[in-house]
């Protein structure tokens, strides 16, 4: 009877699990984050629709379903791990008085941001006017789909929302995240930055500090808001990244 339960208990989890990874699809949007969520989840349905019956048959139906089981088992470790990772770092609090570095994302025009860099700078200039003193990095050069370097618009909206011009700083060349945070560390020792907080979603905030202090800087966080709809689809490809990262750390590390 508990291990029905537990069985049915499990498949309606994978199954509520999919569902929220398709959750960005009412914004119009399923990239890769959504489909790993998805495939992850039907993996999971599957296992345990067929392993009993599989296991009941011995041999090596019985092998490989345990095999099967216990490497989604690491998998849902690895994925916890790393969500306690992506949590402790979003709800650890802001410290006062740093500078800003705001980090880039999709823009339309010099005057029409995303959502995410609309979140981002919405944070950013409610912190640089708690912190009068405070200056700011905006990031983000032009990608393929642009009009104009995401940096451009960033200063445009916080200039918009009265911050002061000689307060903002554009790093307007990088590419990525990585290099966000390595140019704007060019900028910030040119013009005297003192440690820093990074302006990004909370899903994000564990890669970016960390890429910060890679770049040099003494970095904390300052998460900006993620509209919950489409969410997962983003957790679900910062998992991905997450994995890659330490894959390639991994690797770094055996080649040295």
């Amino acid at each position: 009877m508990l291990k029905k339960l537990a069985k049915w208990t499990f498949a309606g989890l994978c199954a509520a699990g999919a569902l929220w990874f398709c959750l960005p699809a009412l914004h119009g949007g399923f990239g890769e984050g959504s489909v790993f969520g998805v495939l992850v989840c039907g993996l999971g349905l599957a296992l345990a629709l067929l392993y009993p019956k599989a296991a009941a048959q011995g041999g090596a139906r019985r092998v490989l379903a345990r095999v099967a089981a216990g490497l989604y088992g690491l998998g849902l470790v690895w994925a916890l791990y790393l969500t306690g990772l992506i949590v402790l770092y979003q709800a650890a609090p802001p410290p006062p008085g740093r500078d800003v570095v705001v980090l880039g994302a999709q823009v339309y025009g010099p005057e029409r941001m995303g959502q995410s860099l609309t979140g981002r700078v919405e944070r950013a200039a409610a912190y640089l006017q708690e912190n009068p003193e405070a200056r700011c990095i905006v990031t983000g050069g032009q990608g393929g789909n642009e009009p104009c370097p995401e940096a451009l618009t960033a200063r445009n909206a916080l200039v918009g929302m009265g911050i002061e011009p000689e307060r903002i700083f554009m790093e307007d060349r990088s590419r990525n995240t990585r290099q966000n945070l390595a140019y704007a560390k060019k900028i910030a020792d040119e013009q005297g930055f003192g440690p820093v907080v990074v302006v990004t979603q909370g899903f994000h905030m564990y890669r970016a500090v960390r890429l910060a202090r890679w770049a040099g800087f003494e970095a904390e966080g300052l998460p900006a808001w993620t509209d919950p709809v489409i969410f997962p689809g983003y957790y679900g490809r910062e998992l991905l990244s997450l994995t890659k990262w330490y894959v390639e750390e991994l690797l770094g590390a055996v080649a040295g």
